[in-house]
Order: C-alpha cells, then sequence, then structure tokens
C-alpha cells in the first residue's frame, strides 16, 4: 500500500465511524407524527433539540461527503497503480 492509501484508508475509517455516531445520535422522526393531529407533547425545550438536530443534519451531511470523496479518491489510487 502506498502511503496516500493510507491516509485516505485512516481518513475514511474515522469518517466512518463518526458518521455512524452521527446518525444513531439523531432523534427518531415518528416522535414528530402527533404533529398531525394538532396535539404537542413535546413544546418546553424545542429550540434546544432543533439546534441539535439541525447541527447532527450539518454533521451527517460533511462526514457524507468527506466519505464518499474518500471512496473515489481511492478508487482513482488503486485503478491508477499510485
Amino acid at each position: 500500500m502506498s502511503i496516500p492509501m493510507i491516509i485516505f484508508a485512516i481518513i475514511l475509517l474515522i469518517c466512518s465511524v463518526a458518521l455512524i455516531a452521527v446518525v444513531v445520535l439523531q432523534s427518531n422522526r415518528g416522535s414528530e407524527m402527533s404533529a398531525l393531529t394538532g396535539r404537542n407533547n413535546n413544546a418546553a425545550g424545542k429550540g434546544q433539540t432543533a439546534k441539535r438536530e439541525n447541527l447532527l443534519k450539518s454533521l451527517t451531511v460533511i462526514f457524507g461527503l468527506i466519505f464518499v470523496v474518500c471512496v473515489f479518491v481511492m478508487n482513482i489510487i488503486v485503478s491508477t497503480g499510485i
């Protein structure tokens, strides 16, 4: 294995673990189904939860993009033999 391949493999490993952790930390979407009936079960602390969810969504997108880019770069490295 070449040095760039090792570097991207380490980045891919770290990114995949972080992506799994961020996805697991996100709340279940089924808890928001009460909005269809008009009942509000979680009015207290709604702003804090929204900030946390937005942060987790952003981290999911960032780690997902890094993951995809690393996979493409590793594929190019393997196919060209660098």
